[in-house]
């Protein structure tokens, strides 16, 4: 009987002895992954260090890695490392808790509830846009990257805390950016890495997010004694189970409010930035973008039924994600060895899914450095691998809160291109910086410009 030969290695760059691909995967990531789709196609290996890695890029593989064998991947260990910040929450649990927090999780977020608060969250973000009016008239340039964080961080933070926004959304919103702005940095070079810890920044953080944890556990106690009900995710959640006997604990809560909420602003933000940046580019899209607004909305601020007819807004937030997933990457762990796309993988090994190398396939979109909104037309969309367009993850694991960050952008973009003309100070093109999501590299300072026809709502008006 003869013994079956293993599978050869899938194709892939040469390793440098002991550091293998580090040097330019520590440079740029995101590009890294991209040129390993586009010289070694859907399934490539690479060595991180001295251990074999690997990205599955093509539809066929990440379908393959997200739902064929689903069950012998579990998500990288380094979601250990940010348990501390957001806990055990749907990003970072696994098993059965993950299932039933997913559970519950997606039945309060179900899109009717996310449509009904579109008016409220109109009215809440206006004022935030309406201060750019005043870098207008001055003619002076704006960072729009932390203006539209903040803006989404109001959108957000109402939505998960309802009621007790009011009395902790301020504290909240202030401890998340301080969060943000203490989380250590990931090192962008071998030599980066082998550098100290940064004690005083870690023992920092550590300070701010015990004060975080004391606003959230106070929101909670306040919904538990208010017993409030609207469409949040705080009462949601609060009531989620508890008929069936497995309702959220307070530490459970806590987790999961910590999840959607960092989840919930920052790739809304980047989204939003990236659109602008590409808008700026291209009048003739922007211009596009304007008559549809101009025609949907009018001079009145978006509601829930108007989310459905803003279809090319639809289309350029789609495009700005292709080309700017903010998560640009996500990984899984081995638990056994098998194959995939016919290639061996040892127990162990660590797979890599990229957005980011997986939209600029160009078999998939062609010229796919292009920023083209119609290619998320429903006519050009039909027949695309649900696994080709992946900025929200796929799979079982999909991001739960897609159709909250859909209404979020929505909302700003189209309040935003109401009002104003972004066009970018600089014609040199961004440069993307690697992190918790992907950012501008040195922010997006924009020249800030009224609408020709300028016709802003005031700030917290609707329709009649």
């Amino acid at each position: 009987m003869s013994q079956r030969q293993p599978l050869a290695e899938p194709p892939g760059p040469k390793p440098l002895p002991l550091f293998g691909s580090l040097p330019e995967l520590r440079r740029n990531p995101m590009e890294f992954y991209a040129r390993l789709a586009r010289d070694y196609g859907g399934f490539s290996r690479f060595y991180y260090g001295s251990k074999p890695t690997f990205l599955a890029a093509s539809p066929e593989a990440i379908k393959e890695l997200l739902v064929d064998k689903r069950e012998i991947y579990v998500k990288n260990t380094r979601y250990a490392a940010i348990r501390r910040a957001i806990g055990n929450g749907l990003l970072s649990s696994e098993g059965e808790l993950w299932k039933r927090q997913r559970r519950h999780t997606q039945n309060v977020l179900n899109r009717k509830a996310i449509r009904e608060q579109a008016a409220a969250a109109s009215a809440a973000v206006a004022p935030k846009i309406e201060e750019w009016r005043h870098a207008a008239e001055r003619a002076t340039p704006v960072n729009i990257e932390p203006d539209l964080t903040g803006m989404v961080q109001v959108l957000i933070g109402q939505w998960v805390l309802g009621s007790q926004y009011q009395s902790y959304g301020d504290e909240v919103t202030e401890l998340v950016a301080a969060v943000r702005r203490a989380w250590p940095e990931p090192p962008r070079s071998i030599w980066a890495s082998l550098k100290p810890p940064p004690l005083l920044k870690l023992r920092k953080l550590e300070k701010l997010l015990a004060k975080l944890d004391t606003a959230i556990y106070a929101a909670i106690r306040g919904q538990r004694e208010s017993g409030s009900v609207d469409s949040s995710l705080l009462s949601g959640l609060a009531r989620a189970g508890v008929e069936e006997g497995e309702g959220f604990s307070d530490s459970e809560l806590r987790d999961q409010l910590l999840t959607l909420y960092h989840a919930g602003f920052e790739t809304s933000a980047s989204n939003l930035t990236f659109l602008f940046y590409e808008l700026s580019r291209h009048p003739e899209i922007r211009r596009r973008l304007q008559a549809e607004v101009d025609e949907v909305l009018g001079d009145r601020l978006p509601e829930g039924d108007d989310l459905a007819a803003l279809e090319y807004t639809r289309c350029c937030l789609s495009e700005a994600l292709r080309l700017y997933p903010p998560a640009y990457n996500f990984t899984r762990v081995s638990l056994e060895e098998h194959t995939l796309s016919g290639y061996a993988v040892p127990k162990g090994s660590m797979v890599i899914v990229s957005p980011y190398a997986t939209h600029r396939i160009e078999e998939l979109f062609p010229d796919p450095l292009r920023f083209d909104p119609e290619r998320f037309t429903p006519e050009v969309s039909e027949g695309r691998s649900q696994f080709a367009y992946i900025p929200f993850g796929a799979g079982h694991r999909f991001c739960v809160g897609q159709g909250l960050a859909e209404v979020q952008t929505k909302v700003i973009a189209s309040m935003i291109t109401q009002r104003f003309e972004l066009d970018c100070v600089s014609d040199r093109p961004v440069e993307t910086k690697p992190g918790t999501v992907m950012r501008p590299e040195n922010g997006m300072m924009m020249h800030v410009r009224l609408r020709p026809k300028d016709h802003p709502p005031a700030a917290g008006t609707n329709r009649a």
